[in-house]
């Protein structure tokens, strides 16, 4: 032994950030379900509760590879895909007015963009 020390054999299998990607969505899901939060900013309180489920599976993909347990093949790629994993939602979910040349057109031509990346 050479004296040297390897975080990454004592790391936990998938517990990078000890598991904090339930938890993020259990918080976001309990915030985007206080009815009185939602009565007032329906918006921002919908967008806590829909980007529970994406940053809750952005973190697990990127805890497994800091842990070791596996590798996510192209950074790039998984990142730009994990960021449109948010981004879509927050689009669909913005007002209309935010939009002036049309909020799903917009949207639309987002997402051709998107899978067009993703295919190669």
């Amino acid at each position: 032994m050479d004296g040297s020390y390897d975080v990454k054999r004592d790391k936990m299998s998938g517990g990078n950030w000890d598991y904090t990607g339930a938890k993020l969505l259990e918080w976001l899901t309990f915030i985007g379900n206080d009815g009185a939060a939602r009565r007032r900013w329906p918006m921002t309180i919908n967008a806590f509760y829909i980007l529970g489920d994406p940053l809750r599976k952005a973190e697990h993909e990127m805890d497994w590879d800091l842990s070791g347990d596996k590798k996510i093949d192209d950074d790039k790629q998984f990142d730009e895909a994990a960021l449109w994993s948010l981004v879509e939602p927050l689009l669909e979910l913005s007002p209309d007015h935010w939009f002036p040349r049309g909020k799903w057109a917009t949207i639309q031509a987002l997402q051709t963009r998107q899978r067009s990346l993703e295919e190669k």
